[in-house]
């Protein structure tokens, strides 16, 4: 074996050792030894891809998949990150359906359709935006909402913080409300105080008059409008602080 050759496979499995014990450790090892040869420099890159996928968003498990899968996950990853996109999202949804089971082609699916999604979201909502509002945002698109209205939630609501009405926007038309009174009512309610509150009570309103059909949705969702920007209250779906935004399942 060549020097070059051994020095490679040494210092890869260095690497790869320090990087289990301690990022900062693997990370001291790259730097002194890249100055020593270009060639182990391309057969760590090489190497270490193939083993592990590290992000400072999250931490891609190819273990989780199979080896074809795994491979095509990589190669999304990679063009995401090419691109400026957040990782975190696409592997949380990659992990999701290996959870459930779901084959590798339905997986790649949806993983793809999610990053260009992101793109998309990125472009509507701003460089500025937090991962969790272009997370939040790829969705409303996937889910059918366009662009525009998602710049326009955007700009009701300070940086950082428009997740909430994003996610409540995109369960209200999951519930079959038209997403031009969808987009009115959550625009006039995320520019009142504790406008988060508030959307909270109107996914909650939609979410059970849904049941009963999308008309009576609409018309739940109009009452609950007036009686918030008036100031009234309805003691069938309070506003409180302790709940959450339900993340409309991905299709």
């Amino acid at each position: 074996m060549m020097h070059g050759a051994k020095t490679t496979l040494w210092l890869t499995l260095q690497l790869l050792s320090a990087s289990i014990a301690s990022p900062l450790a693997a990370a001291t090892l790259m730097s002194t030894t890249l100055r020593d040869t270009a060639q182990a420099t391309a057969s760590i890159a090489v190497s270490i891809d193939t083993i592990l996928f590290r992000d400072p968003q999250g931490q891609f498990d190819a273990a989780r998949f199979d080896t074809l899968t795994a491979n095509a996950l990589r190669l999304l990853l990679d063009d995401a990150v090419a691109k400026g996109l957040p990782t975190a999202p696409l592997i949380n949804r990659a992990l999701e359906g290996a959870a459930r089971r779901v084959s590798g082609t339905r997986i790649l699916i949806v993983v793809r359709a999610h990053a260009a999604a992101l793109a998309d979201a990125k472009r509507a909502l701003g460089g500025a935006s937090t991962v969790a509002e272009l997370d939040a945002g790829a969705t409303a698109l996937r889910a059918g909402i366009d662009a525009n209205t998602l710049g326009m939630v955007r700009n009701t609501r300070p940086a950082g913080t428009a997740v909430t009405a994003l996610v409540v926007l995109t369960d209200v038309v999951q519930r079959g409300v038209p997403t031009s009174t969808a987009r009115e009512a959550v625009i006039t309610i995320a520019r009142i105080p504790r406008s988060d509150d508030a959307l909270l009570g109107l996914q909650s309103t939609v979410a059970k008059y849904s049941q009963r059909g999308p008309g009576m949705a609409v018309e739940a969702l109009n009452r609950y409008v007036r009686s918030t920007v008036t100031g009234a209250v309805l003691p069938s779906t309070p506003a409180t602080s302790d709940r959450k935004p339900t993340r409309p399942p991905d299709s």
